[in-house]
């Protein structure tokens, strides 16, 4: 079925003038054009239009969702995943702070009891070590009673973050800069490239530069690192729901990054 303009604004709930001008930036063109001049679109532009507002949702730039979309090797069922997982660790989250919201009325009105740190369950909470972002700021206590080497490694060659604004948009960004390096290393195996191949690499290089904001990194480190990602469950699962081979893929292209050039 095909819809104009009008009709497709309706059902989306973007407006026609928006539509009008994805068209005009080449974000998202109509299928075709009747002649009488309408703008028609079609399953194929409706589920463009789906993941264009998948990736508004998650704050990324129209230039950036354009850049993504209209990549020959774009993959929507990939796609869709990672969107499912952001939702779903968004949706955790909030159920989290509804839950905080409803034991700080049951304190004030005196009918429950909450430690001082119980107020604050379900906003950013890295200082606790949970999830893989520990291994990029480094907040841990107690690291020479770490068993595993690698994690030890890595977790001291943490950089000094004090002076940086740890807000929510600041992992709002780690996420997402880190979630585009996954993604992008997944089309590789998509694509059965081996970990050596050259747009391997030229990602791999992208990682390692993202890691270096973190880590003072070196050819001891970025090893360390690469086998973290297959030792530690925060790192694994999160790779595997990018696809189940990643955290395998990226371990490999990482130590061959490393031995070529550090």
């Amino acid at each position: 079925m095909a819809y104009t303009v009008k009709k497709l604004a309706k059902i989306s709930g973007v407006t026609e003038r928006t539509l009008r001008w994805y068209d005009k930036i080449g974000l998202l063109k109509p299928s075709y054009i009747g002649s009488n001049g309408y703008r028609f679109y079609e399953e194929e532009e409706l589920l463009l239009l789906q993941q264009i507002l998948f990736y508004r949702e998650l704050d990324f730039p129209l230039n950036e969702i354009k850049e993504i979309i209209l990549k020959k090797d774009f993959n929507k069922v990939t796609t869709l995943l990672i969107h499912k997982k952001s939702l779903e660790k968004s949706l955790e989250r909030t159920k989290k702070l509804i839950k905080t919201i409803d034991d700080t009325i049951l304190h004030i009105r005196g009918k429950k009891f909450m430690k001082d740190n119980e107020l604050y369950k379900g906003f950013y909470e890295w200082t606790e070590g949970k999830g893989p972002e520990k291994y990029y700021l480094g907040k841990c206590e107690n690291i020479e009673k770490i068993q595993n080497e690698n994690e030890k490694i890595v977790l001291k060659s943490s950089k000094n973050l004090k002076n940086e604004n740890l807000d929510k948009s600041y992992f709002d960004n780690l996420e997402k800069t880190y979630s585009k390096i996954y993604q992008d290393i997944t089309k590789c195996i998509d694509k059965d490239l081996t970990t050596t191949s050259q747009e391997a690499q030229d990602l791999i290089k992208t990682h390692y530069e993202f890691a270096s904001k973190f880590l003072n990194l070196n050819k001891k480190v970025y090893i360390s690192l690469s086998n973290v990602y297959l030792e530690k469950d925060e790192f694994k699962k999160q790779l595997d729901d990018f696809h189940p081979k990643l955290a395998y893929f990226i371990s490999d292209a990482m130590k061959y990054f490393a031995e070529k050039n550090l």
